[in-house]
C-alpha cells in the first residue's frame, strides 16, 4: 500500500514537474514574440532574421505547428504584424475555419496595425469591430457590409478574393486590370461555374499570384477557407516575393524585333532584341537584365523622345501612358544614361 502511495506521489510530482516546465517555455516564447512583435511596423520589417527569430518562438508555443510545413512562411509573418494568434490552450490551428470577424481583423491588422485602430469608433459592439470600421473607411467594406448578424459565418475563398482585390486596386503599384487577366479564365477549370460576382476578382487574385487555385485547377470560389489558407492570401498580397508566378498570355501581336532610333518619335516600346541607336551613334540589341528590366546596364533611355498614347514626345519625370507602366515617372540616370519607369528602378534597386 505504502508503495502503491509513494508511486502515485512521484507520478503526480514529476506531472506538475513537467507542466510547470511546458508552462514555462508557452510563458517565454509568449514574452520572445511580443518583444519581436514591437520591433516590427510593416511586412518589409520581417528580414530573414527577423523571420528565423519569429519562426523559432513560434514553434515554441504553440504545439500544432511543424517546422517547413507549407504554412509556415506566411503564418510566422501574420504572427510577426500581430495580425495572428492561436488559442488559449496554445494552438495555431492551421486547419481552423476562418469568419468574416477573423479574416477581417487578420487583414486590416496585417495591414494597419494594431496601433492603425487608434481613435477607431466601431458601429457595434464585438472583438472585430474596429477592424469592420477601419476596413470601411479604408474601402475594403462597403459601410454595413459586416454586422453583427453575419460575423460569425464562415468566409468563401470568393470573397476573401473580393476584400483583397478591392485593397489590391487601390494600393498595388501598376496593378493588374481584368481586360488583362481575361486570358487566364481558361486556366481557371471552374470558371465558368463560378458565381459571376466573384470571376472579376478570381481573375485579378488569380493573375497576380495572390490565389493560385488548387492542384486540380480549381479556384473553388464558394469553399470556406482556413487559417493557413487565409494566412497566405494575406501575406501574398502584403509580400509580392510570397507570391505565385503568373505568365499571363498577351492579348496583342507580337512583334519581330526591329531598330530603333532615339530621333524617331514614331517609334514602338522598345522589346528584347530590338537594336536601339543612341544620340551618339552607337547600336545597342536590347535584352533582358539581370533584374529582369529591358535594358538594364546597357545605357539606354528607349523611352525619351517617344510619343505614346498620350500623344507627346515622353520626357524625363513624365508620366507613363501605356498599361505596363501607367501613372510612373520615367526617370534617367544622369551617370550612364539609362532609363527606366519608376518599378523597373525598384526591381533594379532590390537585387543590389
Amino acid at each position: 500500500m505504502k508503495k502503491s502511495i509513494s508511486l502515485f506521489l512521484i507520478i503526480a510530482i514529476l506531472s506538475v514537474a513537467l507542466l510547470s516546465t511546458a508552462s514555462a517555455v508557452s510563458d517565454n516564447s509568449t514574452g520572445e514574440i511580443a518583444d519581436l512583435r514591437s520591433k516590427i511596423r510593416s511586412i518589409h520589417d520581417i528580414d530573414s532574421n527577423m523571420y528565423n527569430r519569429l519562426e523559432e518562438a513560434v514553434i515554441k508555443k504553440y504545439s500544432d505547428v511543424t517546422k517547413g510545413a507549407w504554412y509556415m512562411s506566411v503564418m510566422v509573418k501574420l504572427v510577426g504584424l500581430s495580425a495572428l494568434d492561436g488559442s488559449l490552450d496554445n494552438k495555431m490551428d492551421p486547419t481552423g475555419t476562418v469568419t468574416r470577424a477573423m479574416f477581417i481583423k487578420m487583414f486590416i491588422r496585417a495591414m494597419y496595425g494594431v496601433e492603425g485602430l487608434d481613435g477607431i469608433t466601431p458601429d457595434f459592439i464585438h472583438w472585430a469591430a474596429k477592424d469592420v470600421k477601419k476596413a470601411e473607411q479604408a474601402g475594403i467594406l462597403a459601410q454595413g457590409e459586416y454586422t453583427l448578424a453575419n460575423l460569425s459565418e464562415p468566409i468563401s475563398r470568393g470573397e476573401m478574393a473580393k476584400l483583397i482585390v478591392r485593397a489590391y486596386n487601390q494600393f498595388e503599384i501598376n496593378p493588374l486590370t481584368i481586360e488583362k487577366c481575361k486570358p487566364l479564365a481558361k486556366d481557371i477549370k471552374d470558371y465558368n461555374r463560378m458565381d459571376p460576382a466573384y470571376q472579376p476578382y478570381a481573375l485579378i487574385v488569380y493573375g497576380s499570384g495572390i490565389i493560385s487555385g488548387y492542384t486540380d485547377g480549381r479556384f473553388a470560389a464558394e469553399d470556406k477557407a482556413n487559417r493557413a489558407q487565409a494566412s497566405a492570401f494575406i501575406i501574398r498580397y502584403l509580400d509580392k516575393s510570397e507570391r505565385a508566378k503568373v505568365v499571363i498570355p498577351s492579348t496583342e501581336a507580337v512583334r519581330e524585333p526591329m531598330v530603333l532610333r532615339y530621333d524617331d518619335p514614331y517609334r514602338p516600346m522598345a522589346i528584347e532584341g530590338d537594336t536601339f541607336i543612341k544620340p551618339d551613334g552607337t547600336e545597342v540589341v536590347l535584352k533582358i537584365g539581370p533584374s529582369g528590366v529591358l535594358g538594364e546596364e546597357q545605357g539606354c533611355a528607349t523611352e525619351i523622345g517617344r510619343i505614346d498614347r498620350g500623344g507627346t514626345p515622353i520626357q524625363e519625370g513624365d508620366l507613363g501612358a501605356d498599361e505596363a507602366f501607367m501613372g510612373q515617372p520615367y526617370l534617367v540616370d544622369e551617370k550612364t544614361g539609362e532609363g527606366h519607369y519608376r518599378t523597373e528602378w525598384l526591381d533594379i534597386a532590390q537585387r543590389l
